[in-house]
């Protein structure tokens, strides 16, 4: 089955009623629930789904949002797993936990997370993708500043993937005696856990207690295009472990675009599209109602 994200056509000011029809719309049965819903919109757009014959087949955490804003922090990042603060692992936890009550509130049996962010003082990362996108991928420069990076990760890693292991063995506890999967995300910085190693360490530990593997197509070509791990690489490991992928394009790191709109061969993930693989188009805004027709049209089975 084939579906589309919210984050397409959603935001806080959205008529959700509008934003549903439009999904059925341009082609789609079946949503992705995104992470900038609020407990009332969650409601809103819940008290929906049965009327407008819309299934979810995913949702991201955290949904509902907590219901505090932190300005400097992105929404899927506001409470982190991987916390060295207990106070706020035990949030990030809780959170995760009203994302899979929420699930299971809709029939929904996947929940998608971000597992956390080995968080270091520099802004190596910024160096990093400013390089880039200034042009200098494979200068000496860049070479430095991407073994600068690596090293501080490696180097403070610990602590933080020892906190995400023991958050995950609660949530996970909690997700598989509610009959829910946890889809643990490719992510894009490479500060972000998990790297691939981390994935795979994950997986030995939880793949029998309902931890899966999300392939997000964007985040694995960023990681390659900076020169960090190969796309194929996520791809062959983690092949029997994937549980769904989120299909977007980009051009040079910017990503999040309507799939074949971009540059990314989408031919690189054609051999691991095996049948019952939950498909995601994770599209932003600027995306049209055309570029996601056209993607549809490409990407169905």
């Amino acid at each position: 089955m084939l579906a589309i994200s919210t984050t397409w056509n959603f935001n806080p000011h959205s008529d959700i009623t509008e934003t549903l029809s439009q999904i059925k719309e341009v082609g789609f049965d079946a949503i992705e629930i995104g992470y900038n819903f609020t407990s009332e919109r969650l409601e809103e757009l819940i008290s929906l789904l049965d009327r407008m014959r819309i299934k979810v087949v995913s949702m991201h955490n955290f949904c509902p949002l907590p219901p505090e804003i932190r300005l400097n922090r992105f929404a899927t990042d506001y409470y982190r797993l991987s916390s060295t603060n207990e106070a706020e692992r035990r949030k990030a936890v809780d959170y995760t936990k009203k994302t899979i009550d929420a699930a299971c509130l809709i029939s929904c049996q996947v929940v998608i997370i971000h597992a956390g962010t080995v968080e270091l003082k520099r802004d190596f990362v910024g160096t990093l993708l400013k390089l880039y996108n200034k042009g200098k991928f494979g200068s000496k420069e860049y070479r430095k500043a991407k073994e600068r990076l690596l090293a501080a990760r490696q180097a403070k890693k610990i602590v933080y993937l020892e906190s995400a292991t023991r958050s995950l063995e609660e949530v996970l506890s909690y997700a598989y005696s509610a009959g829910v999967k946890i889809g643990l995300e490719t992510r894009y910085y490479p500060n972000e856990i998990p790297d691939i190693e981390e994935i795979g360490y994950l997986l030995s530990l939880f793949k029998d207690k309902g931890l899966f593997y999300w392939h997000d197509i964007g985040h694995a070509e960023v990681s390659e295009r900076l020169g960090i791990t190969a796309h194929d690489d996520y791809l062959m490991r983690f092949a029997d472990c994937m549980l769904g992928m989120h299909f977007h394009d980009l051009k040079g790191i910017d990503d999040h675009m309507a799939p074949f709109s971009g540059d990314f061969d989408f031919s690189k993930i054609t051999p691991y599209l095996r049948e019952g693989l939950i498909r995601v188009i994770e599209a932003h805004p600027p995306a049209t109602p055309q570029q996601i027709r056209e993607s549809i049209k490409r990407l169905q089975p």
